[in-house]
């Protein structure tokens, strides 16, 4: 297992997310929090154990992801809520992302990463061994994290990437 320290990354551009998601609060998918933390949840980087104050959300391509419904209304304004609850979510056109392309030729200059895979640390992930909140990726997968909290990353697939942001 290799992690990528995105730490030493340089050369990260800008992105901003074009396309709505819909979300809707774990709690309300899954009522009783003292059991809730022994469901994983499988998200195209790994499966991570449910947050029990998180928010559900599902992007354009199916893809399942969570996070916290702060940082879900920073980046997104509720433009409407569904009759079963779900609400329908349009990313503010002022948070802008940094983002940086897992390509092959930077992961052949990369010894620890020839096979092109890899884990990055996130705030959400699976634990692989000891090592929690991994993330995966492979060659052509972006990395994006907030220009302002870069602890604050996560994986993109290229096609959702390609489909769900705008370069600036």
């Amino acid at each position: 297992m290799q992690i990528l320290d995105i730490q030493s990354i340089v050369g990260w551009e800008q992105a901003r997310k074009t396309a709505k998601i819909k979300a809707k609060p774990m709690i309300s998918l899954l009522t009783d929090r003292d059991v809730m933390t022994k469901f994983l949840l499988d998200t195209l980087e790994g499966r991570e154990p449910i947050g029990p104050n998180a928010v559900f959300c599902i992007g354009q391509a199916g893809d399942a992801w969570q996070q916290m419904p702060s940082k879900l209304l920073k980046g997104y304004n509720v433009v409407n809520i569904d009759d079963k609850g779900w609400m329908e979510c349009e990313p503010k056109p002022e948070d802008v992302r940094e983002y940086f392309q897992v390509t092959t030729d930077f992961l052949k200059n990369n010894t620890d990463f020839r096979d092109g895979t890899g884990f990055i640390h996130g705030q959400w992930g699976e634990t692989v061994g000891n090592e929690p909140n991994l993330q995966r990726f492979e060659a052509g997968d972006f990395i994006v994290r907030s220009r302002v909290d870069h602890s604050d990353n996560w994986i993109v697939r290229r096609k959702i990437f390609l489909n769900t942001y705008t370069f600036l």
